[in-house]
Formats: structure tokens, sequence, C-alpha cells
């Protein structure tokens, strides 16, 4: 049996702090998009006519109480298109398209440029699950399937790594770092140890791996209460 080969999408992960976005459409799917740029701490532009009677307050969103017009992306790094009405979201793609400006149209994905995955976070720790938006629901069950399986100690942990880098390449005290010991400490030692929830014994691990010079306050760490 042979399968077609289909492209692959091609993943990023963007920073768009201070960044402007426009968002067209501002029911429940447009107010999700908002939810997460914000989270961002991106700049949004959000044009829907509803406005009038539910302004927005944020200092980072300017509301466009009207339809949308040709214009309205200028500026914009990414736009989303998020109405109920098939011929404003074409004309967003079509504007996006003609200013070089990636655009996801939430009612048809193919038509636009990309589709938002299902995300989660666990700290630093962003792990995202994308059908190429031909199945939202899917992506969303498989996000909260991965959420039992990695608990918040992966996000403390992913922060001890970052720091325990940070250390190495700023520093210059003798360390054990090398891929297959800081595979070891991740994989055997340092999650099991979070989970613990207690400070000395991963201090205590620090110590036994790196040195005497590596702690969770030497690491400006700190342990959250109640982690699991």
């Amino acid at each position: 049996m042979s399968c077609r080969a289909v492209p692959f999408d091609y993943p990023v992960v963007l920073n768009l702090k201070t960044r402007l976005v426009v968002i067209v459409g501002a029911g429940v799917v447009g107010q999700r998009k908002l939810a997460g740029l914000l989270l961002c701490g991106a700049k949004v532009k959000l044009i829907d006519p509803s406005l009038v009677d539910h302004p927005r307050q944020e200092s980072s969103v300017e509301a466009v109480a009207r339809e949308f017009q040709p214009g309205d992306l200028a500026g914009a790094v990414l736009a989303f298109a998020c109405t109920d009405r098939s011929d404003v979201n074409r004309a967003v793609v079509s504007e996006a398209r003609r200013r070089g400006i990636f655009c996801c149209c939430s009612e048809q994905a193919l038509s636009g440029d990309f589709a938002l995955p299902a995300v989660l976070h666990r700290g630093p720790l962003t792990i995202a699950v994308s059908t190429g938006g031909g199945s939202p629901a899917l992506a969303g069950q498989l996000r909260d399937q991965l959420a039992v399986e990695l608990p918040d100690s992966w996000g403390v942990g992913v922060e001890i790594i970052v720091a325990l880098r940070r250390k190495w390449l700023t520093g210059k005290l003798p360390s054990k770092y090398n891929q297959q010991v800081l595979r070891k400490f991740w994989e055997e030692q340092l999650i099991p140890t979070l989970e613990q929830g207690r400070t000395e014994a991963v201090d205590r691990l620090l110590t036994e791996t790196f040195g005497g010079s590596y702690s969770l306050a030497k690491l400006q760490i700190q342990l959250p209460e109640g982690m699991t």
C-alpha cells in the first residue's frame, strides 16, 4: 500500500511582544484569539461593529467599532479573520496577501496562511499540537492528554535547565557540562526530585551533579508552593 506524500506545516514560535496584530471579528473565536495574543504581550487592533456595546478597556487593545475596511491591516505583522461572514473573511485574507501579512482564517483554514495549534504551557515550556487546522477538537484532546502526563514540575525543570545553561555560558567555574550528563540529570533525576517539592533535595542533586557552586538560590529559582 502506498500513500501520497503531503507537505508538512512549518512550526515557529513567534515573539509578538509590542507587535501589532489585527483581529477582525469579536465573537467567541475572536475573543479566544485576543486572550492568547494579550498573554504574549502583543498590541491588538480588534475590529467589530458590536464593540459599540462592548468596549475594550485594555491599554494594549485598540477597539474599532465598525466593519472591516481596506487599510485596516496597515502596520500589522499578523491578521485574524474571525467573523461569521464569508465575504468579510475573504476581504481580510485578500488584503493580508496584498500586504504580505500572514493571515489566519477561522472559517476556512486552508484559505489562510496558518492555523493556531492547541497549546500547553508549563512555565517557560510550551508544547503545541497541530492538525494543520483540519481538526482543532482533536488537537485540543491530544493537548489535554499531554497535560495529564506533564505536571507543573516540568516547567520548573525547564527553568533550572535554562538557568544552568546561562551559568555555564557566563561563568568561569568548572562544571560537568556535556549532553550525556544533562540528559541523565533531566530524565533520571531532576523531574522525580522536583516532584518531591523539597528545596534541599533539589539542591543536593545540583551539588552532586555539577558542584558546590550550584543551588536553587544561586540559580535564582524558587520552588512554587504545592508543586506536583
